[in-house]
């Protein structure tokens, strides 16, 4: 038997793989830059704005939560589907009124969804803000006192 040496014609030459790698390496960094860029855009990598300024002042925080516990109060809160509602009371468990509660809602994986609140007293030592169209899932509260008053409140609630 005889083999068959017929040429196709076809030869591979060296722009040919040129092209071939070109493209190859092209598609990779285009695939990697849409991905970079996805990420940055959904989670830029910083929960917290100003995060060295903050870090700086750290002691003035202690203090506030020192002053804060001086005053025995305690706080409760809770999400409805149409409110975030805080109850403050002071070391005897007499209802705290008059405060200036501001706040926000926060999202733990999408900052997109955070929520600025304003709360308003709706009886003696019971506050509430609005909160339209809440996506269920886990919710961090962080409010605070405006004014003299030294109050923080930061806790995890779920909204169902």
């Amino acid at each position: 038997m005889m083999a068959d040496t017929r040429s196709s014609g076809f030869t591979i030459k060296g722009w040919h793989v040129l092209v071939v790698m070109v493209a190859f390496f092209g598609i990779i960094f285009a695939v990697n830059a849409f991905f970079i860029t996805t990420a940055l855009n959904t989670f830029p990598g910083e929960e917290t704005r100003r995060s060295y300024v903050q870090g700086l002042e750290y002691n003035r925080v202690i203090e506030a939560r020192e002053a804060q516990a001086e005053l025995g109060w305690t706080a409760s809160a809770n999400l409805t589907p149409e409110r975030a509602l805080i109850e403050v009371l002071d070391g005897e468990g007499n209802p705290v009124t008059g405060l200036r509660l501001v706040g926000t809602l926060q999202h733990p994986a999408d900052m997109s969804q955070d929520r600025q609140l304003v709360f308003a007293e709706i009886r003696d030592g019971v506050y509430a803000a609005g909160t339209d169209s809440l996506p269920d899932g886990r919710w961090t509260l962080a409010a605070r006192a405006e004014g003299d008053t030294p109050f923080e409140l930061e806790t995890q609630l779920w909204h169902r």
